[in-house]
């Protein structure tokens, strides 16, 4: 009978498309953490820049963005660039996708923001150029 060793956990191969996940978070976690420190005192201070800051705690950022992404830096060489993981492996890469994704949420925001401003104004530009 097949069992397993003690202390052995099952480890399982994670889809392509979660990897490269991943892999993008830690590249944002890095992108958020440099803005952070050269820009996150000026966004601080502006209510329409401090979304990004969530409502202006750039520290807070600042401290989630890189929680995140040294995790995913430990677990990456540990998980083979994150194609197998343990339970315990799994978990942390868990927890930091959720420090990740809340340190991410404001700068999100403002992007999100900015694209639905400029598909605004190309809607508007296209129905002003078929009125006239």
């Amino acid at each position: 009978m097949l069992q397993r060793r003690p202390g052995k956990q099952a480890r399982k191969r994670a889809p392509i498309r979660a990897r490269r996940l991943l892999w993008v978070i830690v590249l944002l976690d890095v992108m958020v953490a440099a803005w952070m420190t050269v820009a996150g005192e000026w966004l601080d201070r502006s209510p329409l820049t401090s979304v990004a800051t969530l409502g202006g705690h750039h520290v807070v950022v600042l401290a989630l963005a890189l929680t995140g992404f040294a995790v995913l830096a430990v677990l990456a060489p540990l998980t083979a660039g994150f194609t197998t993981a343990n339970g315990s492996q799994r978990a942390g890469i868990a927890v930091a996708g959720v420090a990740s994704a809340v340190a991410l949420a404001g700068v999100l925001s403002v992007a999100a923001l900015v694209v639905v401003l400029a598909l605004l104004v190309v809607i508007i530009g296209w129905v002003l150029s078929r009125s006239g």
